[in-house]
């Protein structure tokens, strides 16, 4: 009996051991959420990371902005590990709190926030040259077989120059004209004075110089890199990419970011240059905010020959950003303001005759919207932007006593605006159709040109005021399509066309108003072909065109060189390109090497006349320019790197022979990189030619050798010095070729501090 007693006993215990066990493995366990985000160096969201929770079976990776999730982790600790294949892994250990059960469902369990470094930043950059759709246009991809490079903000940061057009002096095929100071602007391949087109993330820049947009209005502290790209652009942009495009992207905020900022101060000896720069960004949700402001004022710089009259400068600029990431949608906005104030233009002759911009403003105002996988398209963009400029120039001619005897004042004004639609779609596995129309247009475009005459006692004795453009237009409409075809698994066919319809308007002070239309049908084809996994080879043929300008036509007056005359019969350059090469792209290196042959029909040139400081416009048959450049990369070890590039350009008038105007110097840059740890040492050696067949505005300049270097050193995550010697060996050379150019500066040494938070 006790036995019984003993055996139910023990299968009642047993029973309710069992039922308790069970209820509470139905009970719901204490589950926990981590969300996070990864950026990469640059504080930008960074996709395809894979995320591993060490020793568990939970892996993810991160979507296009940078975000990933977990969920259903239980309480306690973990190690998350991140990798990316062009990124240095990196190891995170986090607590999940047992008490995240009682908090709202829709609070995660752990938020994380982490960066990860590129392994290699310049293989990286060069990686998403030739792989990823340029930001600022999604239309414009970078496998077009063209010659392309990209400068991060990274390497903007480091050259201690002043804007962009000193910034993008040494890549290959890039050089800058003018006479000198802050006002050059750049010419790619030999062409320039609105050859070259400049946008900023997207946005066409338009100047009323003659020598073209320089870029100035844009820091660099403002940019998140820089895209040269060399070719015939006319099929995507229109008139005026005849050369190329210098595309400016300037920084964007990213949603569910935390709030960062940065300051930057900087110091140049050669022309006490002081200069400061802040931004400030952060996110609520989807909107990503960021404001950004600089300044910089400066003196005449010194050369080894002395000091350079009217080369100083300052200007100062403030811009706001917003930005709306949806899932597959993104509304963006940019307000922005400009004002360069007593900008020089320095000449041998600006002692007695000194010219400079008094004031130059510009303010921007664009927006547009972005849908993903919408109606039928892969993309689907749409924006619209405002940009007022307004420009002034004065010249003063003096006695040897330096009493003024006449001076002028000119000063010009427009409103330019414009809307673009573009639209993606992969129609096969094989065929990739785009599609774009475009408007650009000005109004109120108004000159005035006033001269005052003084007597020896500085009595005013007479005044002129003269207008050449009144009310002048343009209307620029444009419709292309392309189509990008996957021959095969090593070929790829770019093929494209364009139709343009342009009029041009001016009141002037003639009885009837003088206007002229214009039409253009341009296109191109492309090849690409994959000759290995690393080797491809790309050739480039198309046509482009450039309609004169407003003030080519019109303008007649005071400018920073001496007085122009426009003509309205100038006809339009059409131009036809082809381009051709081999890039290689190893893990451990990258080359490449292109030809190119530029011929232009209608070339127009301005001209002196007989009278000094008179200058005119005429089309000339055609001009031809051929040329060879090239670059190369290769890190010889662990914290030293070796760069190379190169370039060769001829241009002559094909008629009469004669050399063509900007044709650069051959010339040859090399630079290497030491960084052991947090210190970076980096010498640059350039060797450029003599130019000894000048142009008909030009004339001849011996070559010279110039040695700049940089050192760098991060104190910490949050603060780094730079201290940027240039000009080391204190050489007496020309920036360009112009016959009224001046010395280029002299030694200087440029100091920053960057401090982030």
């Amino acid at each position: 009996m006790k036995k019984l007693i003993y055996s139910l006993l023990i299968l009642m215990f047993l029973m309710v051991f069992i039922n308790l066990t069970l209820r509470a493995q139905s009970q719901p366990q204490s589950q926990a959420i981590i969300k996070g985000m990864v950026f990469d160096q640059n504080g930008r969201p960074l996709p395809d990371v894979k995320i591993e929770v060490y020793n568990t079976r939970f892996q993810t990776q991160t979507n296009r902005r940078g975000l990933f999730t977990f969920k259903d982790i239980a309480p306690g600790k973990y190690c998350l590990i991140f990798s990316h294949p062009d990124y240095k892994s990196k190891s995170l250990e986090i607590i999940v709190p047992t008490q995240q059960a009682k908090l709202p469902a829709k609070l995660p369990a752990k938020l994380v926030k982490i960066s990860l470094t590129a392994k290699n930043p310049i293989l990286l950059t060069i990686k998403e040259e030739i792989t990823v759709t340029a930001k600022a246009d999604s239309i414009i991809d970078v496998s077009l077989p063209s010659h392309r490079t990209i400068l991060p903000n990274s390497v903007l940061t480091e050259l201690g120059t002043a804007n962009i057009a000193q910034a993008v002096e040494k890549v290959p095929g890039v050089t800058m004209i003018g006479k000198g100071g802050y006002s050059m602007a750049p010419a790619i391949r030999g062409l320039a004075g609105h050859r070259l087109l400049l946008l900023v993330d997207g946005i066409r820049i338009t100047s009323e110089r003659r020598i073209g947009a320089s870029g100035s209005l844009i820091s660099l502290s403002d940019i998140d890199h820089l895209e040269i790209n060399r070719g015939p652009y006319s099929v995507f942009y229109g008139s005026g990419a005849v050369g190329g495009v210098i595309n400016i992207i300037t920084r964007s905020p990213a949603p569910y970011s935390p709030l960062k900022g940065r300051f930057q101060f900087g110091y140049n000896t050669v022309n006490n240059e002081k200069a400061g720069s802040f931004n400030l960004s952060g996110s609520s949700g989807k909107y990503g905010f960021l404001l950004m402001t600089n300044g910089k004022k400066a003196d005449d710089y010194s050369s080894p020959s002395g000091k350079i009259e009217q080369s100083h400068y300052s200007d100062y600029d403030l811009m706001f950003k917003m930005n709306r990431q949806g899932t597959n949608s993104l509304f963006y906005l940019t307000l922005f303001t400009y004002r360069g104030v007593d900008i020089g233009k320095p000449s041998p002759t600006s002692k007695l005759k000194p010219r400079w911009y008094p004031e130059e403003r510009n303010t921007l105002l664009s927006f547009g919207y972005t849908l993903k996988n919408k109606i039928s398209l892969d993309s689907l963009n749409a924006s619209f932007y405002l940009l007022l400029p307004s420009l002034e120039t004065k010249k003063e001619n003096l006695s040897e006593s330096l009493a003024v005897e006449k001076r002028n004042l000119a000063k010009i004004k427009g409103t330019n605006f414009g809307f673009k639609l573009r639209a993606n779609k992969k129609l096969t596995s094989t065929h990739t159709l785009n599609i774009g129309f475009d408007y650009f247009g000005r109004r109120g475009v108004n000159d005035s040109n006033t001269e005052w005459k003084f007597d020896q006692e500085g009595h005013l004795t007479a005044l002129t005021k003269e207008t050449s453009l009144s009310e002048a237009a343009r209307d620029n409409l444009g419709f292309y399509i392309d189509d990008k075809i996957k021959v095969s698994k090593s070929l790829t066919l770019n093929v494209g066309g364009r139709f343009d319809y342009i009029k041009t308007s001016n009141l002037s002070n003639a009885p009837h108003n003088l206007a002229r239309s214009d039409q253009s049908l341009t296109g191109y084809v492309g090849s690409l072909f994959q000759l290995t996994p690393q080797l491809s080879f790309l050739v480039n043929a198309g046509r482009s065109f450039r309609f004169p300008t407003i003030s080519e036509l019109f303008y007649t007056g005071l400018t920073g060189r001496g007085t122009v005359f426009g003509n309205p019969d100038l006809k339009p350059e059409d131009g036809f390109n082809l381009d051709f090469g081999f890039r290689y792209l190893h893990q451990k290196f990258y080359a490449s090497i292109y030809g190119f042959s530029n011929s232009i029909s209608n070339m127009i040139q301005k001209y002196k006349g007989q009278e000094e400081e008179e200058y005119f416009y005429r089309n000339i048959a055609k001009g031809r320019i051929n040329g060879l450049e090239g670059e190369f990369y290769w890190p010889l070890a662990k914290g030293w790197e070796l760069f190379v590039n190169f370039h060769h350009i001829k241009g002559r008038e094909k008629d009469s022979d004669q050399p063509l105007n900007y044709i650069p110097p051959s010339r040859l840059t090399l630079w290497t990189k030491f960084s052991p740890g947090k210190l970076w040492i980096e010498p640059r050696l350039t060797l450029t030619a003599a130019k000894k067949d000048p142009g008909p505005l030009e004339m001849k300049i011996n070559g010279y050798t110039l040695l700049n270097l940089i050192i760098g050193y991060k104190i910490n995550e949050k603060a780094t010095i730079l201290a940027i010697g240039r000009n080391l060996l204190n050489r007496t050379y020309r920036l360009s070729a112009d016959e009224k150019g001046v010395d280029a500066p002299g030694r200087g040494l440029v100091f920053k501090i960057i401090y982030s938070f």
